[in-house]
């Protein structure tokens, strides 16, 4: 019998991002990362040596888990 082992995404796209914001517009998401950066709270910086492809820039899962749950948009899984 083989074992499954789950694996978290390394690297999610924008649209991913989008989605895990409730299915937010690229457009609000453009706005919302401007208003957090303007908080002082800037949002992850794409992943590097990816490139944009099919569904927007790349961002490192964990980055941007970590940065939801600081702001409050997501529970912690931690606890």
């Amino acid at each position: 019998m083989q074992a499954t082992i789950n694996i978290q995404p390394v690297v999610i796209n924008r649209e991913i991002v989008q989605q895990l914001l409730g299915g937010i517009s690229r457009t609000t998401f453009w706005r919302k990362r401007q208003q957090w950066e303007q908080a002082g709270t800037p949002f992850p910086n794409r992943a590097p040596g990816t490139n944009p492809g099919r569904g927007g820039e790349q961002y490192r899962y964990c980055d941007v888990m970590r940065f939801l749950a600081a702001q409050g948009l997501v529970e912690s899984t931690h606890d």
